[in-house]
């Protein structure tokens, strides 16, 4: 009899996680191509099982459509879009993802820029848990409005906007959402509606996880929007074989790049120090933070359509 998986322990879920690569392997070789396309930097979740999950997750579609669940549907449309767009990896620094949740969420409005339809946001460790305790390591980030005419037409997008799903490490998917017009949240959803304002009657415990996860995505869409200095590229790991374990990453034939080599690793914020400042003042002791923003740059008639920038949060002392 098989030995029961313990999700706690991470020899365990590396070793389902080994299981289910195996069998999507047989059963659909196609959609695990590029299971080894990347390797991740050290305190990151590894590329080979972020692509398992989200293969297991788009194969599943047909599961959560016959129990009607509208979490599971929409999480598999969104993994299949981001497989058929080619998203590509963003590693956030453990400083940069700090200092975002140190900021203010922006609001942000149909003028948003498009450039950006997917991308996949890899979280260092110990960044964000699900209120029931496994870890949610990496997030899909999706531009709804680069969506619409792909989707099937009993999908109805109230107020286009992001969407982000989560892949825990116990293999449940976790969904939030930003609206790019607030107007919509007042829709009332219906049997077929899959955009953000269905899932917000779910427990204020996910609601946490939710705002959590994103604050982290918008922020790190703006970056790379309008920092760029914050995006860099950084030298590829090595192989799992070359002394790591576990999922790192040796490659397989044909998945790699062009050329045959993996791609370089591009990271948010890799060299990004936080701000600090003496803790002198008594409204601003040691450990406090003045939060962070993102403005306009120029006084446009509609200052939610001018380009950001970004003011970064301080650390007293």
């Amino acid at each position: 009899m098989a030995r029961p998986f313990n999700l706690n322990d991470s020899r365990d879920r590396e070793r389902m996680m080994r299981d289910v690569a195996r069998v999507l392997r047989e059963l659909r070789p196609d959609l695990m191509a590029a299971e080894h396309r990347y390797r991740s930097p050290a305190g990151f979740g590894s590329w080979a099982e972020h692509w398992t999950k989200t293969v297991a997750v788009e194969l599943a579609l047909e599961e959560s459509e016959n129990h009607h669940d509208h979490v599971g549907i929409w999480g598999a449309m969104v993994c299949r879009w981001a497989r058929e767009q080619d998203a590509e990896p963003r590693f956030l620094s453990p400083a940069l993802a700090q200092a975002f949740l140190q900021s203010e969420r922006p609001l942000l409005t149909p003028s948003l820029p498009r450039e950006l339809s997917c991308f996949r946001l890899f979280l260092p460790r110990a960044t964000l848990f699900s209120e029931e305790g496994p870890e949610i390591r990496s997030v899909l980030v999706a531009d709804v409005r680069a969506m619409e005419g792909w989707l099937p037409e009993n999908f109805r997008l109230a107020g286009g906007g992001l969407a982000c799903v989560g892949l825990g490490e116990d293999g449940a998917t976790y969904l939030a959402s930003c609206l790019l017009d607030p107007s919509a949240k007042a829709q009332q959803p219906e049997h077929t509606d899959f955009s953000a304002p269905h899932w917000e009657w779910d427990a204020d415990g996910v609601k946490g996880t939710a705002a959590r996860m994103e604050q982290l995505c918008v922020h790190a869409l703006l970056v790379q929007l309008y920092a760029p200095e914050l995006v860099s590229e950084g030298e590829v790991p090595p192989a799992a074989g070359a002394g790591g374990k576990g999922f790192g990453g040796k490659p397989a034939g044909g998945a790699a790049g062009k050329g045959g080599e993996v791609p370089r690793p591009v990271w948010l914020g890799k060299d990004y120090q936080l701000q600090r400042q003496p803790a002198e003042l008594p409204d601003h002791p040691a450990g406090s933070w003045q939060r962070g923003c993102w403005r306009p740059l120029s006084p446009l008639g509609d200052p939610l359509a001018a380009p950001l920038e970004w003011v970064e949060p301080v650390l007293a002392g």
